[in-house]
């Protein structure tokens, strides 16, 4: 009764916060109600829109790199009370209190990550908003493979630090992916934006289905161990963006898209 009752607060918050979004709130700073000439098109999204954007290789990296950071901490956040209270043996007060920790990173680590871009783009241009992504998704990697291997033959404050240093990273690469996904497609922003949204929720149900419900009954850590695994390699395929007027990693632009843009400032 006590989750039930529990459930109606965010359900009733959702619904007076949607409500003022809807009367007060501009969709753009500009505009009170956003219109699809803004992105220089005609007419709404089709389904052929979000076709020709996954046909965007670079496109379908984001999603998956989205999966590997929003749908991890939508995994964790189904996962951890259970692993506080069943793996070190703790009661459900103290263990949802523990696994609430990783939640409460979200009161800064999303907008850190979104800072530390644009940062590093005022420094580095756009090769270091990359730079940004992949070394958020690098972290949150070891970070993950990290807390697999603090066992309950450790005290759990220490799986407790560990997952903060976790939780900030996973955050972090949140906040550096949407520095990325604006200039990926700018006249199929909306499409992008949405696609690559709903990369983290498939991979929460990657990492559930695929991880931790086949391999938990095997070993209590495997499946936190694979899941470091799937986010390293995500994060290592940083290295397939390139644009020709932005470059990549280890790339500038090219020197057409840069005579180009000397050309249209001239």
């Amino acid at each position: 009764a006590a989750w039930r009752c529990a459930m109606l607060v965010p359900a009733v918050l959702f619904l007076l916060t949607a409500a003022v979004m809807k009367m007060k709130c501009w969709d753009t700073p500009t505009a009170k109600r956003f219109s699809v000439a803004e992105t220089g098109k005609t007419s709404k999204a089709s389904m052929w829109d979000y076709v020709e954007c996954l046909k965007d290789v670079r496109v379908v990296v984001m999603i998956f790199q989205y999966s590997a950071c929003f749908g991890t901490e939508l995994a964790m956040n189904a996962r951890l009370a259970t692993h506080f209270r069943v793996y070190f043996q703790m009661n459900s007060g103290d263990a949802a209190v523990l696994a609430g920790c990783f939640g409460l990173m979200n009161l800064f680590a999303r907008s850190l990550g979104g800072i530390t871009s644009d940062v590093m783009f005022a420094k580095f241009g756009f090769p270091g908003r990359l730079w940004a992504q992949f070394l958020a998704l690098f972290f949150e990697g070891i970070m993950l493979f990290g807390f697999a291997n603090v066992d309950n033959e450790k005290p759990w404050y220490v799986a407790l630090m560990v997952l903060i240093g976790f939780s900030i990273f996973v955050q972090m690469a949140e906040g550096t992916s949407y520095g990325i996904v604006p200039f990926m497609n700018p006249k199929q922003l909306a499409c992008t934006s949405a696609l690559v949204g709903a990369g983290g929720n498939l991979g929460a149900v990657i990492a559930l289905w695929c991880f931790y419900k086949p391999l938990g009954p095997i070993d209590t850590l495997l499946p936190f161990k694979i899941h470091a695994i799937y986010v390293l390699f995500w994060a290592c395929c940083n290295v397939c963006y390139y644009w020709s007027d932005k470059g990549g990693m280890f790339w500038g632009p090219s020197v057409a898209a840069e005579e180009a843009k000397e050309e249209a400032k001239a």
